[in-house]
């Protein structure tokens, strides 16, 4: 059998989607933190409110240190590779400085596979009619939230994520299978042509029971889990894995522009009878301690921002999904960084302690000096 007719095969063996929603997600930096206590006096809608910790094991085994406040901007219709869809736009408000927009889609009745592949092959080309919605609703957002915000900024960086939520097939399968099926692959890695077998390890792929499955990518996860609850619980990993990795990337982004400013400040090579300035580095010594402090408090907060208690499950799929997205990678580079900064502030340090010591040394030197020229103005 041919390529070809082997990825026919395994897309006919494919039941419609009978109940199913389809999550868009944007992730933005707003500001250094946001005072959640007072957003929603900030947001006029009703419906902003804070997180409601969800009473089962799934919800339980997730401790989230400040629960983000959510808020609803009602319908929104648009466009999407000829797909007219519409849904809700609702939004998420972490602590940290990081909103989530979410776009949920509900799918129609008997959903083929073909529609689901073909609207999330069209948003790897960023469609400007939904990227415009994104940025009207968030610049609302920005508007509204400017009095909580601390140290108010738009960060360059955008990350975007699609979720497939299936509740129920019109047919009868085995759902772990699916994981093995090739224009499953296509579907969510939102490619339209032919993949190879090996484009199956760009996949991450987890169940618990029988009748479900995760499949995840770096940008789109597929959700297929009867249980709403379980469902919740996943997209909230989803979500807050997301906020880490803007998070992580902003840092380095900006360690990266702080870095050679700061390194352009260091002194040349001393001359070798230079007269010794005391406090020649302190201005320099407090910055760099500043950027050291700064940095370690904020990737100290996202890293326990989120804690996966007492379910296995739970907390492999959420390493996986850092593993998936490279949080560790961006991680490993703001902490590179930091290394960096701490080892300039020691070597610093020992330079302005060496000054310190020069100057005390010369400081001597000329009390012996003005003791003897005393001592013989005296003798005179």
């Amino acid at each position: 059998m041919t390529t070809a007719n082997a990825y026919k095969l395994a897309k006919t063996e494919l039941p419609n989607i009978l109940e199913g929603t389809l999550i868009l997600c944007r992730f933005y930096e707003i500001a250094d933190e946001i005072d959640l206590a007072a957003v929603s006096n900030c947001i006029a809608k009703p419906t902003a409110r804070r997180q409601i910790s969800v009473h089962a094991k799934q919800a339980e085994s997730i401790q989230i240190a400040q629960p983000p406040v959510q808020a609803e901007f009602g319908q929104m219709s648009f466009s999407l590779g000829g797909v007219f869809l519409t849904g809700t736009l609702r939004t998420s408000i972490y602590d940290l400085g990081a909103i989530a927009l979410t776009l949920e889609l509900p799918l129609s009745d008997h959903t083929p596979w073909d529609t689901i592949t073909h609207i999330i092959g069209s948003l790897q080309e960023s469609p400007q009619e939904l990227q415009k919605l994104f940025e009207t609703a968030l610049e609302e957002l920005e508007k509204l939230l400017t009095p909580v915000l601390k140290k108010a900024h738009r960060g360059s960086i955008v990350e975007d994520y699609s979720i497939l939520v299936i509740q129920r097939l019109a047919a009868e399968i085995a759902i772990p299978e699916l994981g093995k099926n090739p224009y499953v692959w296509a579907t969510v890695l939102g490619e339209k042509r032919l993949l190879s077998q090996s484009a199956s390890n760009l996949l991450t792929q987890m169940s618990y029971y029988l009748n479900d499955l995760a499949l995840l990518s770096w940008n789109t996860a597929l959700l297929i889990e009867p249980d709403p609850l379980a469902v919740a619980t996943a997209v909230a990993l989803i979500e807050f894995a997301n906020v880490e990795l803007l998070l992580m990337r902003s840092y380095d982004a900006e360690l990266d522009a702080e870095l050679p400013l700061l390194y352009r400040q260091l002194p040349q090579e001393r001359p070798q009878f230079a007269i010794p300035v005391v406090g020649r580095y302190s201005q320099l010594l407090h910055q760099v301690q500043r950027l050291v402090a700064e940095f370690t408090e904020v990737t100290e907060r996202v890293d326990n921002a989120l804690k996966v208690t007492d379910d296995v499950y739970w907390n492999r799929f959420y390493s996986a999904l850092l593993n998936v997205l490279r949080v560790d990678v961006w991680r490993s580079g703001v902490e590179h960084k930091l290394t960096l900064l701490r080892e300039t502030y020691s070597m610093l340090h020992n330079e302005a302690d060496t000054e310190r010591a020069t100057a005390l040394e010369w400081i001597i030197v000329l009390l012996i000096f003005f003791e003897i020229v005393m001592a013989l103005w005296r003798n005179t």
